[in-house]
C-alpha cells in the first residue's frame, strides 16, 4: 500500500479541532467512577469507566438538556480535543463523549481492528444501550462525520437526528490528484514527512508526537479561514490532547477507499449538514453528502474553514440549538 497516499487523505479531511473559548478544556482532573455493564451510568455529568464490548472505555458527560452523543475520530483523538470543539453546545446539551480504545482512559487496543471506524460505531451503539437510550442526538466532525454517515445507515432507529460537520460521502483519487495539483508546496512539504517517518529506528511515539507538531504548524492553520491566528490557536488548544500515529494509519487505509454515496438515500434521519467556505475540503463536495441524504439541511459557513465551531462560535452554536430546538437553560 502507498503510505503517502493514505497520509495524504488524513491531511485533508481528519484536521483537528480548537476550542470556542481559545483554548482546550484540560484534562479532567475529576477521578473516572467505575461501573459495571450491570449499573445503570445514568446521565449524571462526571467521569465514568463503562465497560463495552469487553473493554473498559472512558466516558464523559458534561452539560444539560437533550443528550448529543459524539462520535469520535477513529485515528487516535482523545477526549480533550473533541470536547474542546464542541463545548460550547454544553450550554443547551447533555453532552456524552467517549475516548476510543487505546486513547486517554480506555483500556489498550488488542488487535488492528480495535482502531477502526466499526470499533468506534460498535463502542457507541454500545454505550448508547448502557445509558438507556432508544434514540439520540448524534454529531461527529470530519472523520467522525463520515462514520456517523455508516452508523446511519446501519442504525438509522437508533437517531433522532445527525450532525454532520466538515464531512464527506466518499474520497476518490480525483479528490486526490485535485489536491495535489492545488497545494503542491503543502504536498512537497509533507513527502519530506513521511520520508522521515520512513526510519524503522522511531518509534510509534516518536512518529506521534513529529506528527502532531507537524499538523499544529502546517497542515491545520492552512485548513482555517484565517490561517495565522489559527496556528497560535491550535498550538494553545491542543497541548494537552493525546493523538495516535498507529490509529491514523488504520483510518488512513479506510478512508482512502470510503465511498458511502450509495448508502444515503436509505438513511431517513433528520441531517444537518455543515461545510466551511474556506476547508480544503471545498464546500461543493460536502454537499455530495447534503444532497445524497433524503432529509437533510445543508449550511455553508463563509468565514470558516474545517474548524466552524471555533471559527464561527455564535454562529455554529445558534445553528445546532435551532436545528435541535434547544431552548434556553
Amino acid at each position: 500500500m502507498n503510505l503517502f497516499r493514505y497520509r495524504a487523505v488524513i491531511l485533508i479531511y481528519l484536521v483537528l479541532l480548537a476550542s470556542a473559548m481559545g483554548c482546550a478544556p484540560p484534562p479532567s482532573e475529576q477521578a473516572s467512577q467505575v461501573v459495571s455493564a450491570e449499573e445503570d451510568l445514568g446521565l449524571s455529568n462526571g467521569s465514568f469507566m463503562v465497560e463495552l464490548n469487553g473493554f473498559n472505555i472512558h466516558v464523559e458527560i458534561h452539560g444539560q438538556g437533550p443528550v448529543m452523543m459524539v462520535v469520535p475520530n477513529s485515528w487516535g483523538l482523545s477526549i480533550v480535543g473533541l470536547r474542546g470543539l464542541l463545548q460550547p453546545l454544553e450550554e443547551r446539551l447533555t453532552m456524552v463523549y467517549f475516548d476510543p480504545r487505546g486513547m486517554g482512559d480506555s483500556d489498550p487496543v488488542r488487535q488492528e481492528a480495535d482502531m477502526s471506524m466499526a470499533a468506534v460505531r460498535a463502542d457507541f451503539d454500545s454505550l448508547r444501550q448502557h445509558l438507556g437510550l432508544d434514540q439520540v442526538h448524534a454529531i461527529g466532525w470530519s472523520n467522525g462525520a463520515a462514520n456517523l454517515v455508516l452508523l446511519a445507515a446501519e442504525k438509522p432507529e437508533s437517531l433522532s437526528s445527525a450532525i454532520f460537520l466538515h464531512g464527506i460521502a466518499s474520497y476518490t483519487q480525483e479528490d486526490a490528484a485535485k489536491f495535489a495539483q492545488e497545494q503542491p508546496a503543502l504536498m512537497q512539504r509533507y513527502m519530506a514527512f513521511i520520508e522521515e517517518m520512513a526510519d524503522e529506528s522511531l518509534t510509534d511515539g516518536i512518529r506521534t508526537a513529529r506528527m502532531k507538531e507537524l499538523w499544529l504548524t502546517d497542515y491545520f492553520p492552512a485548513t482555517m479561514a484565517d490561517s495565522e491566528n489559527g496556528r497560535a490557536l491550535l498550538e494553545e488548544v491542543f497541548g494537552e490532547a493525546e493523538f495516535s500515529w498507529a490509529h491514523g494509519q488504520v483510518a488512513d487505509q479506510e478512508l482512502s477507499t470510503f465511498d458511502a454515496r450509495e448508502q444515503l438515500a436509505s438513511i431517513p434521519v433528520r441531517s444537518l449538514v455543515i461545510a466551511g467556505a474556506h476547508d480544503m475540503s471545498p464546500p461543493t463536495k460536502v454537499q455530495e453528502l447534503a444532497d445524497g441524504l433524503p432529509n437533510s439541511v445543508f449550511v455553508v459557513f463563509e468565514n470558516s474553514g474545517h474548524f466552524s465551531p471555533i471559527e464561527e462560535t455564535e454562529a455554529f452554536t445558534e445553528l445546532v440549538f435551532d436545528f435541535l430546538g434547544a431552548e434556553s437553560p
